[in-house]
């Protein structure tokens, strides 16, 4: 229970922004660049996105830089129009720092509810005993390993998880980790999940990202 009371996230899922379908550069003001985004006309600075999903990297009296998903196209006066591009949806979930600057939240394993706790540093998905043995995990057959803690080296089961969904974002066939005792005291969410979505920080706020 007091892990719960320490440990708050706030969860929104919203759809990502939708990629423009076309850029056209109509004007150049110093650092800023007039752009026209699917027939709206938008005043960027450079830095600043428009609501289409259009980045202003770089403007001069010269040219523009633009990023539309992952693609960067510089544009002239002389050659305004960036190529059509392909509109895409990613699945968003917004996690809220805690006081201790710690993001967690809850996940379905195997389509059942736990709490975790976003952890670059793990390598895998990491349970306890009994919270493995509470979402039903077979450790029959596992393959048995170390594992270096805090606390030192301690004994622990490989396995592979069905599903793991967070939010809206849900994957299959994820490695995790069993304890052979009760650290650690929340599941921790490691890399063989983090490394399967994108990743970013703003403001106190980790937005994880489905790829498409």
């Amino acid at each position: 229970m007091m892990i719960h009371r320490l440990l708050f996230c706030c969860l929104v899922l919203v759809p990502a922004p939708l990629w423009a379908q076309q850029v056209q550069l109509k004007a150049l003001f110093g650092s800023s660049a007039m752009l026209e985004v699917d027939g709206r006309q938008r005043l960027l600075k450079s830095g600043q996105t428009s609501p289409e999903g259009v980045r202003l990297l770089e403007a001069n009296s010269k040219f523009a830089r633009v990023k539309v998903g992952e693609r960067v196209q510089k544009l002239t006066l002389d050659a305004p129009v960036a190529a059509r591009y392909a509109r895409a949806e990613q699945t968003e979930v917004r996690l809220v720092a805690d006081s201790r600057g710690h993001f967690s939240t809850d996940a379905w394993v195997n389509g059942r509810r736990v709490p975790v706790l976003v952890d670059t540093g793990a390598t895998s998905i990491a349970f306890n005993y009994p919270t493995a043995k509470g979402l039903g995990l077979d450790l029959d057959g596992a393959e048995p390993i170390s594992v270096a803690t805090a606390n030192g080296v301690t004994r622990a089961y490989r396995v592979t998880l069905a599903s793991v969904t967070v939010g809206g974002i849900k994957l299959h066939n994820i490695e995790a980790t069993v304890h052979a005792n009760e650290f650690p005291h929340i599941t921790l969410l490691g890399n063989s999940f983090l490394s399967r979505v994108d990743m970013e920080q703003q403001r106190g706020m980790l937005i994880l990202r489905a790829r498409n």
